[in-house]
């Protein structure tokens, strides 16, 4: 006689599945915001008034008067 085969029934696991979702999404956004501090370090100024972010395609255009562009 063979030796009869035993099935082990594995129900599926809401709170680990869940719980290594939350672990994943958690980790990229970590990755996220590391990546971008330190993308953004160059933009980082210190001044009297405190830290303050200068972003260049942030700020508002601003008119150039008196440039070589006008004249002839």
């Amino acid at each position: 006689m063979a030796p009869r085969e035993v099935k082990i029934y594995r129900s599926r696991r809401p709170l680990k599945t869940a719980l290594t979702v939350l672990f994943v999404l958690a980790l990229a956004l970590l990755i996220l915001a590391v990546s971008v501090f330190f993308g953004f370090r160059r933009y980082i100024v210190y001044t009297s008034d405190g830290v303050k972010l200068d972003v260049p395609w942030l700020r508002e255009p601003t008119e150039q008067t008196g440039g070589a562009e006008g004249a002839e």
